[in-house]
């Protein structure tokens, strides 16, 4: 990892709370999926909320469910902001995290392959942890609402 990044994780570790026991390479995935959320979602989150990496992960580190306007994290809350609002505008946010300066094209393959299984409804195939079974449940609940999508389909 190069002298910016490093400082950057450093800044960030130390400023989220997180441990010395945290490893380096979780702590590199919470990071990323900081920069990446907090750049789409200006709110405030639980980075536990969108943490996916471990095993059966499907090659993708954080998963972020936002329908309008709010990030969600249960069945629940899609049902609610449904009822609210009348309309369904949802964006999905999927990230990998890697520190390695060399690219693997295997890597993007992965991390492919994982997405497309997760929207593969009951076609999918590939193995889920349970925080991937989750947001598994968040993307087909919204595209059970598909007939109140407000512009289209989710992004």
């Amino acid at each position: 990892m190069d002298l910016v990044t490093s400082n950057l994780v450093q800044t960030f570790k130390t400023e989220e709370g997180f441990d010395d026991a945290t490893k380096p390479d979780v702590l590199f995935e919470h990071f990323a999926n900081f920069c990446v959320l907090s750049h789409e979602y200006t709110d405030e989150f639980d980075l536990d909320d969108i943490h996916t990496g471990g095993g059966d992960d499907l090659g993708i580190d954080g998963i972020a469910v936002i329908v309008n306007g709010a990030l969600v994290t249960s069945e629940e809350e899609i049902d609610d902001l449904a009822e609210a609002n009348k309309f369904i505008k949802a964006e999905f946010i999927l990230c990998q995290a890697k520190s390695s300066s060399n690219f693997d094209g295997k890597e993007i393959s992965n991390f492919y392959f994982g997405a497309k299984d997760l929207f593969a409804g009951a076609e999918a195939i590939l193995p889920r942890n349970a925080k991937v079974k989750l947001s598994e449940k968040l993307v087909a609940k919204v595209y059970s609402k598909s007939s109140i999508f407000k512009r289209g389909n989710p992004s």
